[in-house]
């Protein structure tokens, strides 16, 4: 004698849910899900100064972060480290009060020569929180 389980299909929550609800008798609303990725993330960085990737013969006197809105500020952080990962001293970010989608921070004091990464973190103004990191080298070159 074959003795087979048999094989059960979990269905996904919605369609539950939405079973469940037409059971009792009341409207169910299935979200469908977007066809691309930028109907969820509305803020997303576009550029930076220095670019990413870029050697830049002298210190920078600020990065800037470049987002296609403005960002919530009390949820924004960038930060600096060098090649070993030691976070260098920086001013807090801030938004540029020309321009609220512009974000920067200024070295404490000039950056040698080296590979530096910027770790940037922020909320949109929808709450989603976006993060990201980009490097540039200072060559001290002229």
């Amino acid at each position: 004698m074959n003795h087979t389980t048999p094989t059960r299909r979990i269905a996904p929550l919605a369609v539950v849910a939405a079973l469940a609800l037409a059971a009792w008798g009341g409207a169910a609303t299935v979200l469908a899900e977007p066809a691309h990725a930028d109907e969820i993330v509305h803020l997303r960085l576009n550029s930076t100064q220095p670019e990413a990737d870029a050697a830049v013969a002298e210190s920078p006197a600020e990065i800037r972060l470049f987002y296609s809105e403005p960002p919530q500020m009390d949820g924004t952080s960038v930060r600096l480290a060098d090649a070993e990962g030691e976070l260098v001293p920086t001013s807090e970010a801030t938004a540029d009060p020309d321009d609220a989608r512009e974000v920067f921070i200024v070295p404490d004091e000039p950056l040698a020569p080296g590979t530096y990464t910027v770790h940037w973190r922020t909320i949109a103004q929808d709450g989603h929180a976006q993060r990201g990191d980009f490097s540039f080298r200072v060559t001290g070159e002229r």
